[in-house]
């Protein structure tokens, strides 16, 4: 499906919130692009994109077009309006340009393309997930962190910069875990866990130890709590 219709309202919300701030504050942005220029410049992308899905469908490869260097550019512009909306202190707005980010990247996926920039997307995701309990949406939500995973660049994917802990592709996979922990889904979990096994490895040792603490408390049932411990002894006796 297109970008969804609330997506483009809220998206056309924080575009004009933090254009107006950005006037009323008068700051002086030097060399930096403007917030009316990065609105205008998503506008256009998202134009694109719409027109895309009308001439060559909603999914599937797009021939002559290169969607993960779009989508790339797209998300780009959209970090660039975010950190203006923090920079204005519109903590709301700058989410909403995440959850922009968030419908860019479903897009690339769609057509088959390739993720490029991970930060916005893990931003969005966190957000929504610690505002919600219920089990239909952190299962959908699962879905979504699923792709993002697999639609990541072989480069990302290399994991090159372990050393930095608040890396995003070490977030992404981390929280996968435990969105897909709290659907209480057997498949789910097993999916988002044998994930994390082959991702970070050396991660896995203390997410299911303390995973394992986490899953005593009464809003899990005993199934989660087996897999836990079968997921805690398996990769204890690895180091």
């Amino acid at each position: 499906m297109p970008i969804p219709a609330e997506i483009r309202t809220s998206f056309a919300d924080a575009n004009r919130l933090v254009q107006q701030s950005f006037i009323e504050s008068g700051i002086q942005p030097g060399e930096q692009v403007t917030p009316d220029q990065l609105g205008e410049a998503i506008e256009q992308f998202i134009f694109v994109f719409d027109k895309l899905d009308r001439e060559h469908g909603e999914t599937g490869p797009v021939p002559y077009d290169d969607v993960s260097q779009m989508g790339d550019h797209a998300i780009g512009f959209i970090m660039d309006l975010a950190y203006w909306a923090d920079r204005l202190r519109l903590p709301k707005s700058k989410m909403d340009l995440e959850k922009t980010a968030l419908a860019v990247a479903h897009w690339v996926i769609r057509h088959d393309g390739e993720i490029r920039t991970l930060e916005p997307l893990v931003n969005s995701l966190a957000a929504s997930a610690n505002l919600t309990q219920d089990i239909p949406t952190l299962k959908a939500m699962s879905e979504v962190i699923a792709d993002v995973i697999e639609h990541a660049t072989p480069a990302i994917k290399s994991d090159l910069e372990k050393h930095d802990v608040t890396r995003p592709w070490r977030i992404l996979n981390l929280n996968y875990a435990i969105v897909a922990t709290r659907t209480q889904d057997r498949a789910i979990i097993e999916k988002a866990y044998d994930t994390l096994g082959r991702n970070l490895p050396e991660d896995c040792p203390t997410f299911f130890e303390q995973g394992l603490q986490q899953a005593q408390k009464d809003v899990y049932g005993p199934e989660v709590r087996e897999l836990m411990q079968d997921y805690f002894k398996r990769w204890a006796t690895r180091h």
